[in-house]
Formats: C-alpha cells, sequence, structure tokens
C-alpha cells in the first residue's frame, strides 16, 4: 500500500469515528436527555448552550455531513477520482476555521469542555493535516 493509499484509508477511518461521534450528539440534542462526559465535565454546559446550536438545528448535524462528505471523497480518492480532494480541502479547511471558534468559545465564554467537542476538534485538525500531506507530498493531482 503506497503513501497516498494509507492517507485516504486514515481519512475514511477519521471521518467514520466523526460521523459516530456527530450522530451520537445530534440524537441526544433531539431529547432532554443529559449526555454522559467523562473526562471533562462540562459537556451538559457546552451542549445546552446556545453556541451548540444554529436556530434550532444542532451544530452536530452540519458535523455529520463534513464527517460524510469526508469519507465519501476519501472512498472517491481511493477509486482514483481525484476531483473530489478539491471540495474535501476546502470544506475541510472552512471546518478547521469553525472549529477554533468552537474551541475559542468553550475556553473562553463557556470556560468548560465537552469530551465528544474535543474528540470532533482533534478530527477536524487530523483530517485537515491529513489532506495538506496527501496535497503537498502525495500525488494528488489539484487541476482542473
Amino acid at each position: 500500500m503506497n503513501k497516498e493509499t494509507t492517507i485516504h484509508w486514515l481519512l475514511v477511518v477519521a471521518s467514520f469515528i466523526g460521523m459516530i461521534d456527530s450522530a451520537y450528539i445530534g440524537f441526544i440534542s433531539l431529547t432532554d436527555t443529559l449526555i454522559p462526559c467523562g473526562l471533562t465535565l462540562g459537556c451538559d454546559k457546552v451542549l445546552s448552550s446556545p453556541y451548540s446550536h444554529l436556530g434550532n438545528v444542532s451544530i452536530s448535524w452540519i458535523g455529520l455531513l463534513f464527517y460524510l462528505l469526508v469519507a465519501s471523497n476519501s472512498i472517491f480518492g481511493l477509486s482514483g477520482f481525484r476531483q473530489a480532494f478539491k471540495i474535501t480541502l476546502a470544506a475541510s479547511t472552512l471546518a478547521f476555521l469553525i472549529t477554533l471558534y468552537l474551541l475559542y468559545i468553550q475556553i473562553f465564554i463557556l470556560k468548560a469542555f465537552c469530551d465528544y467537542c474535543l474528540l470532533s476538534a482533534f478530527l477536524v485538525i487530523l483530517i485537515l493535516g491529513l489532506q495538506l500531506k496527501l496535497n503537498f507530498w502525495g500525488k494528488t493531482e489539484l487541476s482542473i
């Protein structure tokens, strides 16, 4: 297995983990159930804050769409369709900027952390890093 294929598989795995994480938070947000929190003990405060929703929609559903996009485009990349990489790279850059904003909110405004949100932040950073590695050091062609 070459480096490019390995990176695509890592992107698929990371995005599937992100889909599970986002879907779990999304489904919990549809109920009034308190989400269990492990290390950080701030999940309730973060996930019930006004920053966790856009209107009436949990931002975890937007995360789920992002991870689905990454997974599908990475699978397309494994199949040799590299044009999908442009869309994924743009989406990952936007997701990274949104992640930085949400981390700022957790650190400075809410002063609370959510395990699931931190996992998602780690995955977004990992996904962007893998895509940049694939773009700059791999064989992915970005020309139209």
